[in-house]
């Protein structure tokens, strides 16, 4: 197997639009190089109305120079340019001594060297370098007596330096920039690195007319494998497989295969094929999991670009792809789009348009008692603008996640929720917005920020109830968030408590006033396991002052088997469907409404429930 601290000594990576482009360094120097050589031939046919063979040797000296400039700098390892630059330095003592050439002949002989050090090397290589011309001139002066030897080696000197100082901004900033676009652990580009690099690919294969595709690879139960080896043994995995994908990588841009690998999530890699056939690229991945560590499987997607859609599309589509190869038992699946014929849109197309114009309202859905009947608030459902009331949205946050704007629509999502709700609590009861944990602990999401939104909706945060509906892991930095909301005003549930979403310790910490029991218990409250969890639910929102909300209550049977477990709320289509803003606000008129702040129940301990009748 390969070792993972492999890839920490390869150079880090900056994309094409940002890279400092190395044959500026070969033109700079082979530039100097030229200008060098006609300056000594000129002074030489001035001086001397001929050109020798004595007087040919620095000019010789300086086109081979320029021949070997000719080579790609970046195959020579740097030490090697190192010594023969400081080699190049002490042959000129040596032709200086030889052949008496002149104090400007020396200088043009000396730079050279001087400005290779300056350009792409340390500073430690470059103070040995200044060093040797140094002595040179000293040298120069007590055998040929020329005053003049010394001013050239100066300016030699002078003139690298300038070129060190010149090129050192640049340097720093390429540095910068290459830490930007490089991911930490494996050394690869990172997702920015091929937002930036993949148009370009694009271009490249259009003008050449040759195929290309993207690839992304997920490893299969990775979230798993770091649970049960840790977060060591997972970073080594990642670091394994990285260093399989860079061997795989071809050489020779003019053959087929893998030319460009970026790490773009956790555990997905992208990588982009050129050149190849959906055989080619089916036994490229083949390819890739025999070299794998043991046990290590990944599933993959891949888009086959149709030479018309944007950079964004086709990694869209890939991730789709990958996303199709993901339902598959156990992962291990190979999904290849080719891009022919029309496609549906799919949440990862359609999201970045939705965050860019804002284009989220909210239904709002009814929370009943199950006694009474009574509308003790509303759960506010985020829906793409003009989208239908039941629209499953699930997929739509899922996509987010992965595009990097989950953030944005999450806050686009509670704005829209909050925005002319105040009519809806008008006459008492609660609002129920969901919030993720990362947002709830984002310390870079002010408090502050929140009070704002609900004063520009005329809403207290004393109305709100924020539904917490992720796994939450750092509880200590969750508890103090939820005693500075708390502070405020607001109040909390824990959602879909038994989807596999929440933990024991997780109600523990947060203390909900609500907990909401998810639909997967809800359906199998016939089970003896799931009628014992309902109701050990119940006590333990008895025992913290709270109550339990039934989620995915269709029927009247489900409401009057979940008054019989104990629980006292109830939610669903049973109860009231999701409305827009205009229709929950005519359904309410009307209806008897919970006071503000009272849960609206005469207790759970009726034998039959009186229900309202099921909306038309």
């Amino acid at each position: 197997m390969f070792e993972s601290g492999a890839l920490h000594a390869a150079t880090p990576y900056t994309p094409a639009a940002q890279r400092s482009d190395r044959l500026a360094v070969r033109g700079i120097t082979a530039a100097w190089t030229a200008g060098a050589a006609v300056l000594i031939v000129v002074g030489l046919w001035l001086q001397h109305s001929r050109l020798d063979f004595a007087s040919m040797v620095p000019v010789v000296l300086l086109a081979l120079a320029a021949l070997a400039l000719a080579l790609p700098l970046e195959r020579v390892p740097v030490q090697v340019q190192a010594v023969a630059a400081c080699c190049a330095i002490a042959l000129v003592l040596g032709v200086e001594l030889i052949f008496r050439v002149r104090a400007v002949d020396v200088a043009a002989l000396v730079t050279l060297p001087l400005a290779v050090l300056a350009l792409r090397h340390d500073d430690r290589a470059f103070r040995i370098g200044i060093g040797l011309a140094l002595v040179e001139g000293l040298i120069g002066l007590a055998v040929v007596r020329d005053p003049y030897l010394v001013v050239a080696t100066l300016t030699a000197i002078l003139a690298g330096v300038t070129v060190r100082a010149l090129s050192g901004q640049g340097a720093d900033r390429a540095r910068f920039d290459s830490v930007a676009y490089t991911d930490f652990l494996t050394n690869c580009p990172n997702r920015r690195a091929l937002h930036a690099e993949l148009p370009h690919r694009l271009e490249a294969a259009q003008h050449r007319e040759t195929s290309l595709a993207v690839a992304v690879i997920d490893l299969d139960r990775f979230g798993s494998f770091n649970e049960d080896w840790g977060h060591a043994a997972g970073d080594r995995l990642l670091t394994d497989v990285a260093t399989v994908l860079r061997f795989t990588q071809r050489s020779d841009p003019d053959l087929p295969g893998l030319t460009y690998l970026a790490r773009v999530g956790n555990d997905e890699f992208a990588v982009v094929l050129e050149r190849l056939t959906t055989t080619g690229v089916a036994e490229m991945i083949r390819d890739v999991e025999t070299d794998l560590p043991a046990g290590c499987t990944v599933s993959v997607g891949i888009a086959f670009w149709d030479r018309r859609e944007t950079a964004d599309d086709l990694m869209n589509r890939s991730l789709r792809a990958l996303a199709a190869a993901g339902k598959g038992m156990g992962g291990g699946r190979v999904v290849v789009d080719e891009g022919a014929g029309s496609r549906a849109r799919s949440w990862l197309e359609s999201v970045p348009a939705i965050v860019a114009r804002k284009e989220i309202e909210s239904v709002y859905q009814p929370i009943r008692d199950l006694n009474t009947g009574r509308l003790i608030g509303y759960e506010a459902l985020a829906r793409p603008t003009g989208a239908p009331n039941e629209t499953e949205v699930e997929g739509m946050f899922a996509a987010a996640r992965r595009l990097g704007v989950s953030r944005e629509l999450e806050t686009l999502s509670q704005v829209s929720a909050m925005s002319g709700a105040h009519r809806l609590l008008a006459r008492g009861g609660s609002l129920f917005i969901n919030i993720s944990v990362g947002a709830f602990t984002d310390p870079d999401r002010d408090l502050d920020v929140i009070l704002g939104h609900l004063r520009d909706a005329s809403l207290r945060p004393t109305q709100i109830v924020l539904e917490v509906n992720e796994q939450i892991t750092r509880f200590g930095r969750f508890a103090e968030a939820c005693a500075r909301y708390r502070r405020a005003g607001f109040r909390f549930a824990m959602d879909d408590v038994g989807e596999g979403l929440s933990t024991i310790e997780a109600i523990a910490v947060v203390r909900p006033e609500f907990i909401k029991a998810g639909k997967s218990l809800i359906v199998t409250a016939d089970e003896a396991g799931s009628a014992a969890v309902i109701r050990g639910l119940v006590e333990v929102a008895r025992s913290l002052g709270g109550e339990i909300i039934a989620e995915g209550l269709e029927t009247r049977e489900d409401c009057a088997r979940m008054l019989g477990l104990g629980a006292a709320l109830g939610q669903g289509w049973a109860l009231g469907t999701p409305k827009r803003l205009r229709d929950a606000l005519a359904a309410r008129d009307g209806e008897e409404v919970a006071p503000e702040g009272t849960h609206g129940t005469d207790g759970p301990e009726r034998a039959r429930p009186v229900l309202v009748p099921r909306p038309i």
